[in-house]
Parts: structure tokens; C-alpha cells; sequence
């Protein structure tokens, strides 16, 4: 097939076009692999901490940021959000360096709905964790501990290998073939393959959810054994003819 000089001038545009959004998809998809092994990295030390809190005990004569010490703090308000579907509970407090100034709570009871502005409490703080409140003998527990730290960055982590993984094959595909790309379009089994990247990144969810009872170990198992599910998907429909037409230009 013959193509007129300006024809040749498009293709060579759409080429390099091809080849410009290819190499930067490579650039992205290896920075999302990049953060995602980083995050994993992590997880050892996030376990650690969780291991250091829940072994921790209140301060003796010796004050160290490894036990439970308690600050005084002075209550500036609170905020209350039951009605809205994000539910938001926060006390806000006027406190010396280890009180944050604020601090979101897991609930309205049983302290926070009665603290006025002016009310003097004392905050429970281990490490820079303020990780409870009380007043008159009532405690509550904040949503500022270590905590399920551990299982969040390990779900956090494997909802970006498989975006990263994908964007990056993606861009490298369509580096080494924009000359096709030019000439016929990007694979039509691209967009399908892009889906089912997000559909398994949103695997990490539900394995994040079961880790709280599991621990990393069990995020990590469930999510391998979805994502191995999505995977197993994409290769029947990618089969020729099954699901969707051939793509006009194809590996």
C-alpha cells in the first residue's frame, strides 16, 4: 500500500506519538512497581511497631518514648459526623509537642460527644502516637496507633503491582511496535487487559479486609490467589475469536 507525502508525515507524527506516551508509560509503570516494592519493604517494620505497642506499659520513673505516658491537654472542640455516609469524629486539642492538635477518634462514645471546649484531659502517647483520651475515669481509644498498619501497606503495595506491571508492558509494547500502532491503531485487547489491571488491583481490598484477621501473610495469599483468578480470565479471553474481535494489529 502507497502513501502520499502527507499520509507519510501523519504516520511518522502518530509513530512518534506512539513511541512518546509507550516510553513514558514505562517510566510510570516502573515508578508504580518501584512504590510498590518500597511499601512491601516496609512491612517488616510496620509489624515490629505493632509488636512494640501492644508490649508497651505505662511509664515508671523512667519516661522513654517506649512506654505509655500521659500529657495533659486542653479541648479546643470536637466534630461530630454521624449523618453523612463518611462519618467523621475528631477531638481538636491546644497541648505541649507529643499532643497532636487533632486527633480523629474511632467513635462519638464514650468520651468525646461529652468533652466541651476548655475541658482539661489527659492523653495516653507512646512514641508520637496519641492513642487514647480520658477524662474523669472514662478512656477512649484514637484511631492514632500502629495498628493494622502492617496489613494497610501491604494491600496498599499489591493494588500497584499489577497497574505497574501492566503500564508498564503496555508502553513497552507499544514502543517497540508504533510503527504498527501508527498504521492500524493500539490492540483492541489493550483496553481489556488494562480492566482487568484495575480488577486486580481491586483485589487488595477484600484481602485487606481479611488480613485484619490474617495479618500480611493472609493479604498476600488471598490477593495471589484473585489476582491468579483475573489472570486465568485474561488468558480465555484473549483466546482468538472468544469475547471480542481480533484487534487489527496484534503481536
Amino acid at each position: 500500500m502507497s502513501y502520499g507525502r502527507g499520509d507519510r508525515r501523519a504516520l511518522r507524527l502518530r509513530t512518534l506519538w506512539h513511541r512518546c506516551w509507550g516510553a513514558g508509560a514505562v517510566l510510570l509503570g516502573a515508578a508504580l512497581l518501584l512504590a510498590a516494592g518500597t511499601g512491601l519493604a516496609l512491612v517488616p517494620d510496620d509489624l515490629a511497631e505493632e509488636r512494640a505497642y501492644r508490649a508497651a506499659r505505662p511509664c515508671g520513673a523512667a519516661v522513654t518514648e517506649d512506654c505509655l505516658r500521659s500529657v495533659r491537654a486542653t479541648v479546643r472542640g470536637t466534630e461530630i459526623q454521624e449523618q453523612s455516609r463518611n462519618a467523621r469524629y475528631e477531638l481538636r486539642l491546644d497541648g505541649p509537642g507529643p499532643v497532636p492538635r487533632n486527633l480523629p477518634m474511632a467513635g462519638a462514645d464514650p468520651l468525646l460527644r461529652h468533652l466541651r471546649a476548655g475541658d482539661v484531659v489527659t492523653v495516653t502517647v507512646w512514641r508520637d502516637y496519641a492513642t487514647a483520651v480520658g477524662k474523669d475515669g472514662v478512656t477512649q481509644h484514637s484511631e492514632d496507633t500502629p495498628e493494622g498498619q502492617a496489613v494497610f501497606t501491604t494491600a496498599l503495595a499489591l493494588a500497584l503491582v499489577a497497574p505497574g506491571l501492566f503500564v508498564a508492558h503496555a508502553g513497552g509494547h507499544a514502543v517497540a511496535h508504533a510503527p504498527g500502532y501508527a498504521a492500524t491503531g493500539a490492540p483492541a485487547r489493550l483496553v481489556l487487559r488494562g480492566k482487568l489491571a484495575i480488577a486486580a488491583a481491586g483485589c487488595a481490598l477484600p484481602a485487606g479486609l481479611f488480613g485484619m484477621w490474617t495479618g500480611p501473610v493472609g493479604v498476600i495469599v488471598l490477593w495471589s490467589a484473585l489476582a491468579g483468578l483475573v489472570l486465568a480470565m485474561s488468558r480465555r479471553l484473549d483466546i482468538p475469536g472468544r469475547g471480542r474481535h481480533a484487534a487489527p494489529y496484534q503481536r
